[in-house]
């Protein structure tokens, strides 16, 4: 059972790991594309860090933004219980 545990909380660090910028990044991109917003706009959505751009100039509405925030609701959670794993390491 221990070594689930363990398992479950690396592989959730990998998910998390590679799959939070890759995810992320690609949702602003197509965002930006399907808005056809300008070039400032656009670079300022996909290269600002914590997804401030996006938040700041994407309107709340859209079904592109709720699956973003799912994302991120899903990746943090991901990053959680991949924490444990660094955790017991230190222990």
């Amino acid at each position: 059972m221990f070594e689930l545990m363990i398992g479950v909380s690396v592989i959730s660090f990998i998910i998390a790991l590679f799959g939070t910028p890759i995810i992320l990044l690609l949702l602003r991109i197509f965002e930006v594309i399907t808005r056809k917003t300008n070039i400032k706009d656009a670079l300022f959505i996909i290269l600002t860090p914590f997804s401030l751009g996006y938040f700041y100039l994407i309107p709340s509405n859209g079904a592109i933004k709720k699956i973003y925030r799912g994302a991120s609701i899903f990746f943090f959670v991901m990053l959680l219980l991949g924490s444990i794993f660094i955790f017991y390491m230190t222990k």
